[in-house]
């Protein structure tokens, strides 16, 4: 039910259209009944359009994708699944690394002979992490206790938080505050 509140103006906008279309075209003449349809899909279709703006960040990455633009080089990684950051590699038209990726559908041709080598585990995220190379790190916002466990909360620096959703550093960035 809380994920309802973020919803409220949507929904208010919806059944306001509702209510006009019902009313409108409610024992009205074809010209009337027409208008008030056409009044009530657009109003429908602006309460979809607010509740795309309200879900932007949880449904695309490009918040975390324009922040990693915005920072310095340095090689990404893709915390597990692949698909909930594949924005990410649209927006920033890179490839990356993925952590504990190899498992459901990647897993097969990960196995296969000359397959790229992006798949890494917690080992060499801690070996990776620990080099002086810049490294980022798209990952679920939830899983950042599971990383600070892992990695140590003084080397996972925050770049950007987004839809719960994390885009963490090994270094920080000059210029930004403490996290």
């Amino acid at each position: 039910m809380n994920s309802f509140a973020y919803l409220r103006l949507p929904l208010l906008v919806a059944a306001c259209a509702f209510l006009v279309g019902a009313q409108g075209t409610f024992r009205s003449t074809i010209a009337r009944a027409t208008f008030f349809g056409t009044l009530m899909m657009v109003m429908f279709f602006h309460a979809a359009r607010l509740a795309m703006v309200i879900f932007d960040p949880y449904l695309s990455s490009r918040p975390l994708a324009t922040a990693l633009l915005e920072s310095p080089e340095g090689e990404l990684i893709v915390d597990q699944h692949y698909y909930p950051f594949s924005s990410v590699f649209f927006y920033t038209n890179r490839t990356a690394l993925l952590l504990n990726g190899r498992f459901e559908n990647l897993e097969y041709g990960s196995n296969a002979p000359g397959a790229p080598a992006v798949f890494v585990g917690n080992t060499d995220l801690q070996k990776l992490w620990s080099t002086p190379a810049r490294y980022y790190l798209v990952a679920d916002s939830s899983t950042r206790s599971r990383l600070e466990g892992l990695l140590g909360k003084e080397v996972l620096h925050v770049v950007a938080l987004s839809g719960g959703k994390i885009l963490l550093t090994n270094h920080r960035l000059h210029g930004r505050g403490a996290n």
